[in-house]
């Protein structure tokens, strides 16, 4: 009998993780019934659930990270159609927003127990063939059918989480993934705005290929640190593209100035979904009228705005940093388009 399935599990029916413990491997898990996850992030359908249901907010369950693997093995969820890999504020969540639209699709967004797998304290001495064990365990839990009408499961990446393409591969060799990306300029400018905790020196113990984090404070501007991490980011995509121990890599680069239509084209084809009906479609447009991630607000373009914004030293990092592998990306677009022309 394995580990895993020697684990005592609570009912789980209608629970999902919500927290894994930074230190210890444990997994909180959050009753949600047959609530699905609509919000532009996950936490945001959490927060919503503790809020609404007196229940979820007083009683969950405590297990130990075998019991996703246990839990896996009794009910396992629906296979992942697609994983949603992005360089940050380039319209990963109107992506996701759209496709979770539709009743038929789970949608998960940015999950911090996904998070904590890849990168918390107790996984930093685990090997990459448990990482991936606990990675598909948590993915089968959120990947659970709670309507019944449930066809197709997607999985929204942070960021950051790009780096860890390698390991999230080998452990679902067969989805495919697409990496969404804008010009790097204006994603700088949002940024520095509003940073993510990936573009903050120190905020995160993510090592970057070539960067010595312990010298970041001393050594380098903000401006410098961000767009760094930004060229890593594409850096990994790229190296994930050319990946061809598979016989394909799987992965698609998709720009920012195709969405939405995309989501009806590209990536419709790339994950393998059946046609959207006129209705179906109505609504995913719908959501692409407003701010992904404000959808109170109506979408508004700004590109235009964060050319204004960029400061000289922004650009020169970004020209450094981040442009000559962003180029390369482009250029794999262009050439991944022009073979399915002709195909």
């Amino acid at each position: 009998m394995t580990a895993a399935a020697s684990v005592d599990l609570p009912p789980l029916d209608g629970w999902v993780p919500v927290r894994v413990a930074r230190q210890t491997p444990e997994v909180a898990w959050c009753h949600v019934g047959r609530r699905r996850f609509t919000e532009p992030f996950f936490e945001q359908t959490i927060a919503r659930c503790l809020g609404e249901a007196p229940f979820s907010l007083l009683f969950q369950h405590y297990t130990p990270l075998a019991a996703l693997t246990a839990w896996a093995a009794v009910r396992p969820g629906l296979t992942p159609s697609g994983f949603i890999f992005h360089l940050s504020r380039c319209g990963s969540t109107l992506v996701a927003q759209m496709l979770a639209a539709l009743p038929q699709h789970i949608v998960i967004s940015e999950a911090p127990p996904i998070d904590a797998i890849l990168r918390a304290p107790f996984a930093a001495g685990a090997s990459d063939a448990q990482r991936g064990t606990w990675l598909r365990g948590m993915l089968s839990a959120f990947g659970q059918r709670r309507t019944g009408a449930e066809r197709h499961f997607f999985v929204k990446f942070d960021s950051s989480h790009t780096l860890a393409l390698p390991l999230i591969r080998r452990a679902f060799p067969e989805t495919p993934w697409i990496f969404l990306c804008r010009e790097p300029l204006a994603v700088l400018v949002s940024q520095l705005r509003r940073p993510a905790a990936h573009c903050v020196p120190g905020m995160l113990d993510w090592r970057l290929p070539g960067t010595d984090l312990a010298a970041v404070d001393a050594l380098m501007s903000t401006e410098e640190y961000a767009a760094r991490v930004l060229g890593g980011i594409c850096a990994a995509a790229l190296a994930a593209l050319r990946c061809s121990a598979d016989g394909g890599s799987r992965g698609r680069v998709v720009h920012y100035r195709e969405l939405p239509e995309a989501v009806d084209t590209t990536l419709r084809e790339h994950f393998r979904l059946a046609d959207f009906t006129a209705a179906e479609l109505d609504r995913m447009r719908s959501v692409a009228a407003f701010d992904a991630k404000e959808p109170s607000r109506p979408f508004s373009a700004d590109a235009a705005e964060k050319q204004r914004a960029a400061t000289p030293l922004l650009r020169e990092m970004c020209a450094r940093w981040v442009e000559p592998v962003y180029a390369q990306l482009a250029a794999w677009r262009r050439a991944d388009a022009a073979a399915a022309t002709l195909s």
